[in-house]
């Protein structure tokens, strides 16, 4: 939270690389998220957001849950098959 807003806009400067940014791209640099001056709470042509996810599992997410589950098990397979075996030394004779 900004405590005092005007206070910071009077010792803030935007660089030259922000309003060269948003001119590129065709982005208003003043009013509201729509670029709206007039009423502020007038959001007409401002970016939405994206549509809610699915529900449920997709057939994407199911694949990726199989084959996350089985490289857990090929992993935990791995160490206890390298924990379980015999340790070699080798046997140093001098």
């Amino acid at each position: 939270m900004v405590e005092a807003p005007l206070e910071m806009q009077k010792n803030l400067t935007i660089p030259k690389d922000f309003d060269d940014a948003c001119k590129a791209r065709g982005q208003p640099m003043v009013g509201n998220a729509a670029g709206n001056t007039v009423d502020l709470l007038d959001l007409t042509g401002a970016n939405a957001p994206p549509g809610p996810l699915p529900e449920g599992f997709t057939p994407r997410g199911v694949v990726a849950l199989v084959f996350s589950i089985l490289a857990a098990f090929i992993g935990m397979g791995v160490i206890s098959w390298y924990g379980v075996g015999e340790l070699r030394s080798k046997s140093s004779s001098i």
